[in-house]
């Protein structure tokens, strides 16, 4: 008996360390998508464009990264009319992707026209996904991961192209949203991506659905 007691502490011992490694492992996953499981943000002003623009229009360009390597977005801006692009580029102007279906269209028969440029603006433009398939420009033909190492170094900028402001009327650097929390410039958005982008004006509301292929708007 005092043999069998003896050996009891260390079968204890070694069964906590087998539980500990095999509760690690488990965990590796978990740890390695969490390091990858980023959300970024741009604040948006005419300060930050190039040269600085002297407007009251305000935004928030906002990404989250998806566990199958896409990228969620939601862009919400205040007081600007006519959008007609909202594209993320580099620093001297690349574009990479478009945040808008430009080739977007609203109405029927006679009736349909292009859906930009839009009308006033006070709330959420545009929502949808980055896939490969959008990329553009250096990134063409290759993976949203790219992307994502552009935004990650601070290489990455959202424009908001106006027919007022064809090179842009207000602009923001993507960073991690963790770090661009003091530089927020606009309330945050309503949670949800990918849901309808709603456009305001003093006398009519404008909704427009979104899909990576085509836009609906409707009055």
């Amino acid at each position: 008996m005092g043999f069998v007691m003896s050996k009891f502490p260390a079968a204890i011992t070694t069964a906590s360390l087998i539980a500990i490694f095999i509760a690690a492992v488990s965990a590796i996953p978990i740890l390695t998508y969490a390091q990858h499981q980023t959300n970024f943000v741009a604040s948006l002003t005419g300060k930050n464009t190039v040269p600085p623009m002297d407007t009251s229009a305000t935004g928030t360009a906002k990404f989250n990264v998806n566990p199958n390597g896409t990228l969620s977005y939601e862009v919400d801006l205040m007081n600007i009319n006519q959008v007609i692009g909202v594209p993320v580029s580099l620093k001297n102007g690349t574009e990479l992707v478009e945040l808008l279906n430009l080739y977007a269209t609203t109405g029927g028969g006679n009736k349909q026209q292009s859906a930009y440029p839009t009308g006033p603006v006070n709330g959420k433009l545009v929502s949808d996904i980055i896939t490969a398939a959008k990329l553009d420009g250096p990134l063409f033909g290759k993976n949203v991961t790219d992307l994502f190492n552009f935004m990650k170094n601070g290489s990455a900028y959202v424009t908001v192209r106006t027919t007022p402001h064809q090179q842009g009327e207000i602009r923001g650097q993507i960073l991690p949203s963790s770090a661009a929390a003091t530089n927020a410039t606009t309330p945050a958005a309503a949670p949800g991506l990918n849901k309808t982008a709603a456009t305001t004006t003093s006398t009519t509301t404008t909704t427009t659905t979104t899909t990576s292929t085509k836009t609906r708007t409707t009055k």
